[in-house]
């Protein structure tokens, strides 16, 4: 959006102590801020036909550690399982 300039406004929420310090260390360390996160998020609702993920969908996240080849670890698993 360069030469663009974005009309902004400001806006005070209420949330939970629990929510505001989880999202400043979330902000912390992904070297963002909490305002980036929210605009990112209230973008992605913008989008047609985007849904927030089901709260079952997201209690999945994080399980596979990030190292994890999950497609190939699918498929060794299919392989051992179709002997």
């Amino acid at each position: 959006m360069k030469g663009k300039t974005m009309r902004s406004a400001q806006r005070t929420i209420q949330l939970p102590a629990e929510e505001v310090d989880f999202l400043e260390n979330y902000a912390r360390e992904h070297r963002t801020t909490v305002a980036e996160i929210v605009e990112r998020y209230v973008k992605r609702l913008k989008r047609p036909g985007s849904r927030p993920l089901h709260p079952d969908i997201l209690s999945l996240t994080g399980l596979v550690p990030e190292h994890m080849d999950a497609q190939a670890e699918y498929r060794r698993h299919l392989l051992e399982k179709h002997r």
